[in-house]
């Protein structure tokens, strides 16, 4: 089976012509056997092993629809890649998210990963003042850069679940 998308206007010629040479189907393997020909020398590229080949149709009211396409651009995918995103997370086929979503995540990953390096070498400037009895009232504000500390790390795993394609990540309510 083979699914072309083609505008209103392109569909009407075709169908004009195809209408006296046996129909859509007849007129189209028509036309892929003399473009088969034309390039006949042209190199071939073997099909991914892996490809999807089973199609399922759905149907969404407009109001899912509209829900559909909203979560689809929060992530940088079509309503289609979306969909076969959450599906395939769900059955456990494949464990990563998108493309568009992981590199739209890990610079700010990244980001934390070096604010949370600075944070350590504040720590250990902190700790290493108090202990040359510096006099320094420093106790309060180390307690701060702890805290966060603790609270980037939290973040920076967060983000690595999601780049992990973690479950949580993909959770909808019942």
């Amino acid at each position: 089976m083979l699914t072309a998308r083609v505008d209103r206007e392109l569909l009407a010629a075709f169908d004009a012509v195809a209408e006296g040479r046996g129909g859509r189907s007849a007129l189209l393997r028509s036309v892929l056997q003399q473009a088969l020909k034309h390039v006949a020398d042209a190199p071939r590229i073997a099909p991914r092993a892996d490809s999807a080949g089973n199609r399922v149709s759905l149907t969404f009211t407009d109001a899912e629809t509209a829900v559909l396409d909203h979560r689809a651009a929060e992530r940088g995918v079509d309503r289609a890649g979306w969909i076969k995103a959450l599906v395939r997370r769900h059955i456990g086929l494949k464990g990563t998210v998108d493309d568009g979503l992981r590199d739209a995540v890990a610079p700010i990953r990244m980001q934390l990963q070096r604010i949370g390096r600075n944070l350590n070498q504040a720590m250990k400037a902190g700790n290493a003042a108090m202990m040359a009895d510096s006099g320094l009232q420093i106790e309060r504000e180390l307690r701060r850069i702890s805290d966060m500390r603790e609270e980037i790390n939290e973040q920076i795993e967060a983000l690595a679940d999601v780049l992990r394609g973690e479950t949580s990540f993909w959770k909808v309510a019942d």
